[in-house]
């Protein structure tokens, strides 16, 4: 059944135009009829809803129900339509995903990318403590939107597709817990820890860990940590080479924030950091006093009770995990041979300008930022923005074949959003589509549902 503009869905979605869309899923604009709250609702296409895509999916919005963080985009519904389509609702957030803000504006100020870190540690903090793993921690899966109370820059994770939960509450679903199977890897090769690279089956939160560490040194210096061309050439080197120097490529970085990410890069598991809380203490000499402030905040505020909405059914969600040691709220030492950088700047959620820009994935060479004007500034209220999905699998036998050379394959799927309905590394521009205008169609001749990623 073809869906378009206008239409209304279970009799409370208005739709309201396509804003994003990739091999697996495409994601709509709406408006809920009666609390006039604008939505984001991502749909599986039906040419691909095998029952493990339909699992992974349902998983995800169990996954994201479940955490207890304001840095988790939230679900509001899911379920299935009356011909079976899968979907899920969740908040509309406006911004720009990381990736976008290094492709357009070049890497962060380090208090900068070291606050956003620190609200993912907070994320990882929750999602651990629920027994679920992300495994696809990535610029393009961390978006920025302002907080509704202070404005701030505020980061929330998206894309929870192919997490690994490890709560049996979460997967009473007839297929077993983890439906990876050995040798099989999901993930962003650039930002996945080795032990994921061999075999995404076995991982815990310490691989996300891992991804962070990745992240933080791309935020900081504009490139990543492992020098390759490629996937497959990435996951060699993560497998077998040092990652470089963050000072070498960001002279004005603390040696000690160095030495922060060279930890969380450490190809043996039992040498990282072997918690989100540890590596958030380790990082907070980096970071502003807003950040610290802020996230004084959002520990007390996980106290509260909260409604989630998980595959149709409401239910009032388990009380936090407890708030974090109270040790982690003591600063730390300073940190010898810190080195700031000679200008700064704020992060720009939003650019008027940049709006119909699409974004290259893993932009790898970008120019220091360009430092003329406040970036600040708040978006513009009628501007769409977006947020994009990926679900990438590299499939990999024994490590002498990955070394040999890797058969890989990748599911994509690239969403561009104004909310964070998924996540990719390139964003699309889309432009709105006119009253009755077909969104998307069961046809597999219809561009949005045929399976692959519109050229």
């Amino acid at each position: 059944m073809p869906i378009a503009s206008g239409d209304v869905l279970l009799k409370k979605y208005r739709v309201e135009r396509l804003i994003g869309e990739g091999g697996t899923g495409v994601v709509l604009s709406a408006t809920h009829v009666q609390l006039e709250q604008r939505v984001a609702i991502k749909f599986l296409r039906r040419a691909l809803a095998s029952d493990e895509l339909r699992t992974r999916f349902e998983r995800e919005a169990r996954a994201m129900g479940k955490i207890e963080s304001d840095h988790v985009v939230l679900v509001l519904d899911a379920g299935a339509l009356e011909d079976g389509a899968p979907y899920m609702v969740m908040e509309y957030l406006d911004g720009r995903d990381l990736a976008r803000v290094l492709k357009e504006d070049g890497p962060l100020p380090i208090e900068e990318a070291v606050d956003c870190m620190l609200q993912v540690c907070e994320a990882l903090h929750q999602a651990h403590a629920a027994g679920i793993v992300h495994r696809d921690l990535k610029p393009a899966n961390l978006f920025l939107t302002r907080h509704p109370e202070d404005g701030a820059v505020h980061v929330k994770v998206l894309d929870f597709g192919i997490s690994k939960i490890l709560d049996r509450e979460l997967t009473d679903d007839g297929m077993p817990h983890e439906v990876t199977t050995a040798f099989t890897t999901l993930g962003s090769p650039r930002y996945m820890a080795p032990e994921q690279i061999k075999s995404s089956k076995d991982v815990d939160g310490r691989a996300d860990l891992w991804s962070v560490g990745a992240v933080l040194f791309q935020l900081v210096t504009g490139k990543h940590a492992f020098d390759a061309e490629g996937n497959i050439q990435a996951s060699v080197a993560v497998l077998t080479a040092e990652p470089r120097r963050l000072c070498e490529l960001a002279p004005h970085a603390p040696s000690g924030l160095e030495a922060v990410v060279s930890r969380c890069l450490v190809k043996d598991v039992t040498k990282r950091y072997q918690s989100a809380t540890e590596l958030a203490d380790a990082l907070r000499p980096f970071a502003s006093d807003r950040a610290k402030d802020s996230l004084d905040r959002m520990e007390r505020a996980k106290q509260a009770p909260c409604l989630r909405i998980a595959l149709g059914v409401a239910s009032t969600s388990t009380p936090p995990r407890g708030p974090l040691p109270e040790e982690r709220l003591e600063p730390a030492a300073p940190v010898p041979g810190a080195r700031e950088a000679p200008t700064e700047r704020k992060i720009r959620v939003d650019d008027a300008a940049a709006a119909n820009r699409g974004v290259t994935i893993d932009p790898a060479d970008v120019p220091p930022a360009r430092l003329s004007r406040d970036l600040v500034a708040p978006p513009p209220a009628t501007k769409e923005r977006t947020s994009l999905l990926v679900l990438a699998a590299v499939g990999f036998g024994a490590f002498a074949v990955i070394l040999g050379g890797i058969v890989a394959f990748e599911y994509v799927t690239r969403t561009k959003s104004a909310s964070p309905a998924s996540t990719a590394a390139s964003q699309m521009g889309l432009s709105s589509d006119g009253p009755g205008s077909p969104l998307w169609t069961d046809s597999t001749s219809a561009p949005l549902d045929a399976g692959k990623p519109r050229p």
